[in-house]
């Protein structure tokens, strides 16, 4: 197809497309939830096994997605139909991008919320609201928040409406424009905070906790928990990096970039942990302290420190810049899709999407507060959405997408989409994704339904 097939318009180079994917893989997975998952699972075993899922799961599931979005060079919905009225796929292949764009919307419901309690503690951390805290201030800090729905209402639609903006734009001066700006900023203040926190706690333990490990810490548990953090934190099933590969230049080689937003990816969880461990144990703070560390635990650590009004506010800065840069990507999907489909502007069709996920977070930040009523199998609102989102859409998506590409397409096809220049590369890919990526993928799906 040719370069202007594309509507929505081209990345004018490939450190765009890494920019942008990179930013939709970097967000609260990798800064809020990889800490606490990996102190939860015993630090340095589930870093080793994470690092392998990334690379035998991750890439090969992030290569075919991206490849898919390249085909046709239009949004996923439309691509799939594309290849189906060709022969090239059954037409009932199409319920994969619906269910990916569905997954990235549903997910964006709480996630904005989440996104609004780091804008909250941003504002806390400048006021010097931190200074001075102990355990049970801090508790209380947090459930003040939670226990005040106009507050995270005000955050939740603050953070919305710039996800709106953003991704109202075209692609050359909406997302291209931000991700280029937003992701360095991301690493460089990653790279400060983390300096600072090896010079002032207890950079020695932590590094050991994060990468020593032993064969008794190798538990199924803990594979789980690294296979499902792998697929969650690169933003694969939801459509996302079906939706950016349709932007993707034919002459950017996929495999070389995926590999380049994998390790980027990697880096910033481990700048992440080094962040806050040589923190917690300076300040001798539960490693299990789940997903409290950062908005009771962290607070505590930074109103104790010299600089800590200065640096609770730059690391809560981080965590909104990560968060909105992985929020525009869960509406691309749906926004290319009605924008080609229905010819009306990007700002409306992001408007409207917007809308419907800021009404529905409502109901979500309600459930902290005075909806917290179990609504199913023990979970309130938030959590049986958070639950089957992350549990179960995520990796169907996941799945089925893998399959479509590794078996359903015709491989001649891929290969000449340019995955990668080097025949053997392209082996391994394809061998890999077959193989290993998709058997793993629904061994531990149904493990973890069953609850081995």
């Amino acid at each position: 197809m040719p370069e202007n097939r594309c509507l929505q318009g081209i990345w004018s180079s490939p450190w765009i497309f890494i920019f942008a994917a990179g930013g939709s893989a970097v967000g609260l997975g990798n800064i809020w939830k990889f800490p606490y998952v990996l102190g939860e699972n015993g630090g340095g075993a589930f870093l080793m096994v994470y690092c392998l899922c990334l690379l035998a799961v991750g890439l090969p599931v992030l290569i075919a997605e991206v490849s898919l979005g390249r085909t046709v060079r239009s949004n996923p919905i439309d691509t799939v139909n594309d290849l189906s009225e060709r022969n090239l796929l059954h037409s009932r292949w199409v319920l994969v991008p619906w269910l990916a764009g569905i997954t990235g919307f549903l997910i964006l419901t709480f996630y904005s919320v989440i996104s609004g309690w780091s804008m909250a503690y941003l504002e806390r951390a400048v006021a010097g609201k931190f200074a001075s805290l102990d355990q049970g201030s801090a508790q209380g800090m947090f459930d003040a928040l939670l226990n005040s729905p106009g507050e995270m209402l005000f955050w939740h639609s603050l953070f919305m409406f710039l996800v709106i903006l953003t991704v109202g734009q075209s692609v050359t001066r909406g997302l291209s424009t931000l991700v280029r700006i937003l992701l360095p900023a991301l690493i460089i203040i990653l790279l400060f905070l983390a300096s600072y926190s090896m010079l002032v706690g207890n950079a020695g333990e932590a590094i050991d906790f994060l990468f020593r490990w032993s064969w008794e810490d190798l538990t199924f548990d803990v594979v789980l928990s690294a296979v499902g953090h792998a697929l969650f934190s690169l933003s694969v099933g939801m459509g996302a990096m079906f939706a950016y590969g349709a932007y993707m230049s034919k002459r950017m080689s996929i495999a070389r970039a995926c590999a380049i937003v994998v390790g980027v990816d990697l880096l910033v969880a481990l700048l992440a942990g080094l962040v806050i461990f040589p923190l917690v144990f300076a300040f001798q703070i539960d490693v299990e302290a789940g997903p409290s560390l950062t908005f009771v635990s962290l607070p505590i650590i930074l109103g104790a420190l010299p600089a800590g009004p200065f640096v609770g506010a730059i690391f809560f800065l981080l965590l909104v810049i990560a968060a909105l840069t992985s929020a525009i990507s869960m509406l691309e999907l749906f926004v290319a899709w009605m924008h080609e489909k229905y010819y009306i502007s990007r700002l409306q069709a992001a408007t409207m999407l917007g809308g419907a996920v800021w009404f529905i977070g409502i109901a979500v930040l309600m459930s902290f507060a005075d909806w917290d009523s179990k609504l199913m199998f023990g979970l309130n609102g938030f959590e049986l959405l958070d639950k089957f989102t992350t549990l179960i859409m995520l990796p169907v998506v996941a799945i089925l997408l893998s399959v479509l590409v590794a078996w359903a397409l015709p491989r001649d096809m891929l290969q000449k989409e340019l995955i990668t220049q080097q025949v053997a590369h392209f082996q391994w890919w394809h061998n890999v994704l077959k193989y290993i990526s998709i058997p793993v993928m629904v061994l531990i799906t149904v493990a973890g339904w069953i609850g081995v």
